[in-house]
């Protein structure tokens, strides 16, 4: 083996562990890229949504880091009075629980095999009952769309569909 051969099999060598050091550094990076963000500000179209809050206005605001979501529900009754609720998840897939107000409450999120859909559960257990729902947030196509689905633990009970449109 000549000189320069050893010196461009070093050359090679060098670079396919520089490659191959940048895939397993960025790989998570990219896996995480890869789940739908839900972040803005979001109206219900009450046409396309189901009749049960179809007195109110209801705007949806969703912040979303790798780590968290943050939804906060906003209702406009038709005499303009507003309320909210928040809820808040980890997006690790690992359950939270706290204790409050002689319960439990607990909440999870998951995503999807592809990343798009995220399904959120939050129980609340007193004594041996509990209550809770699970919901799905799926974004359309062209990122316009928003639709939310939550269904209650507890068989029996009716779903709720709400198709918001996002505030540009």
């Amino acid at each position: 083996m000549r000189r320069s051969d050893s010196y461009y099999m070093k050359n090679n060598m060098a670079a396919g562990l520089f490659i191959l050091l940048m895939i397993v550094t960025f790989s998570p990076s990219l896996k995480g890229q890869s789940v739908t963000d839900f972040s803005g500000e979001w109206i219900q179209d009450n046409s396309r949504s189901d009749a049960y809050y179809k007195d109110h206005n209801i705007r949806v605001t969703i912040t979303q880091s790798p780590e968290k979501i943050a939804i906060k529900t906003t209702f406009i009754d038709k005499n303009g009075r507003e309320s909210s609720a928040r809820e808040s998840f980890n997006l690790d897939g690992k359950e939270v629980k706290k204790e409050e107000y002689g319960g439990v409450n607990a909440t999870s999120a998951s995503w999807s095999a592809d990343g798009k859909i995220l399904t959120t559960k939050t129980t609340r257990t007193v004594k041996s009952e509990v209550y809770g729902s699970t919901t799905s947030y799926s974004l359309s196509d062209d990122g316009h769309t928003l639709t939310i689905l939550t269904v209650d633990i507890n068989p029996g009970q009716p779903s709720l569909k709400q198709v918001l449109e996002k505030k540009e």
